[in-house]
């Protein structure tokens, strides 16, 4: 058993820990959250969502399994033929996408009838090719800077493709990006001002949302920023009803939780299982939980810095770096929402949340990285097995 797994299992063990915990973990959660969304749908049968949420978590193991095992040049040299499908992919979404929560996100595959978000595709995609060019500007006779604008104009364009449904994952993406450019040495003075120019457009967009009637779901983005920022009283008593719930699911919690299955707030939070997965955590298994759970991304990220650093290469390096932020940045806004630091979004937490797209994609991003691991210790063990006969 333990010769399998070392021969089909390799990279960062402590990564591979945190996947498995985490994919556990999020088995019990969902199939406590679902509770709700299997009476309506499944009489009460919340096996159904179990083993459908088990079966995307096969599948994304399998996958981790299968991408590791690839050298990351391939990555490389696809780079672009990936970035560019999924910008051609999100075009189509923005103009004949399946509405679903007053937003075109999600794409039909025909004949075979089966939905997903080419968003999360585009997310890889852009930090593959943002790590790729900006290893081509960190040799001495080039300059980062020059980086800046063949990168910020496909941001624009995948960005742009999604805003106007769904201005979270723009952000996210857009955000992930500038700091990805900041750790390749990009001079601070085009990212400020990239995030300068991002804020007044996105400002005069969400107040002038009367004015925009292309943008319709601006008037919920100004709703939501409004209703966090000022309290009940101030709002007129329209406090954020999700929120609210969220925050008392947190409360309820204490120190330990009330149990697994436990749960009252996830008969009234809408999308417990996805969106507002980490307040059942906390109210299920208590500030114990959720704190197990945020350090379990911090590991993630930090062992994403241990792979960088034995990085011979910087293509390799910048992969890590860009899909490790996208990950722990989309875990904490996930995490930041439920406890009331950020307005309600539609974020899922990373492996936790119930999603079919949204999980097989984070299992392709782990891949990578656990790619890039993978072969930094196969150079180590090639390396240290050429200094070995000359030390004799």
């Amino acid at each position: 058993m333990n010769e399998t797994l070392r021969k089909y299992i390799k990279g960062d063990r402590i990564i591979w820990f945190v996947i498995i915990a985490l994919a556990i973990f999020s088995s019990l959660v969902v199939y406590s959250a679902t509770a709700n969304l299997a009476y309506k749908h499944h009489d009460g049968n919340a096996i159904y969502y179990l083993f459908r949420h088990a079966k995307f978590l096969m599948v994304g193991i399998g996958i981790i399994v299968g991408v590791h095992h690839l050298h990351y040049k391939w990555f490389a040299k696809f780079a672009s033929v990936f970035l560019y499908l999924s910008e051609a992919l999100l075009l189509i979404t923005l103009l004949t996408g399946v509405s679903l929560n007053q937003a075109s996100r999600w794409l039909t595959v025909p004949v075979v009838g089966i939905s997903f978000q080419p968003s999360e595709l585009a997310k890889l995609a852009l930090m593959i090719y943002i790590a790729k060019i900006l290893a081509q500007y960190q040799r001495d006779d080039k300059n980062a800077d020059e980086a800046f604008k063949p990168i910020m104009i496909h941001v624009g364009i995948v960005c742009g493709l999604i805003f106007k449904e769904d201005f979270s994952t723009a952000g996210l993406i857009g955000a992930s990006a500038l700091i990805v450019m900041f750790i390749g040495r990009v001079s601070l003075k085009y990212i400020l001002g990239t995030v300068a120019a991002v804020l007044l457009f996105v400002t005069v967009i969400i107040f002038s949302a009367e004015y925009v009637p292309f943008l319709h779901r601006a008037s919920t983005w100004k709703a939501r920023i409004m209703r966090h920022v000022e309290s009940e009283e101030d709002a007129g008593g329209t406090a954020d009803y999700q929120a609210e719930r969220s925050k008392m699911a947190i409360a309820t919690g204490g120190i330990i939780g009330k149990g697994p299955g436990n749960s009252h707030q996830r008969y009234f939070l809408p999308h417990p299982y996805s969106d507002f997965v980490y307040a059942i955590i906390t109210e299920e298994f208590g500030l114990i939980g959720a704190v197990l759970v945020m350090l379990a991304y911090l590991i993630l990220l930090f062992r994403s810095g241990v792979i960088v650093r034995a990085s011979s290469r910087t293509f390799p390096a910048f992969l890590v770096v860009g899909l490790a932020t996208l990950l722990s940045v989309q875990a904490f806004i996930n995490m930041g929402v439920a406890v009331g630091v950020f307005p309600v979004t539609g974020q899922p937490l990373p492996l936790v949340s119930m999603g079919g797209t949204s999980t097989l994609f984070t299992c392709l991003a782990l891949g990578a990285i656990l790619s890039v691991s993978r072969n930094n210790m196969q150079e180590r063990s090639a390396l240290e097995a050429e200094e070995k006969p000359e030390e004799e």
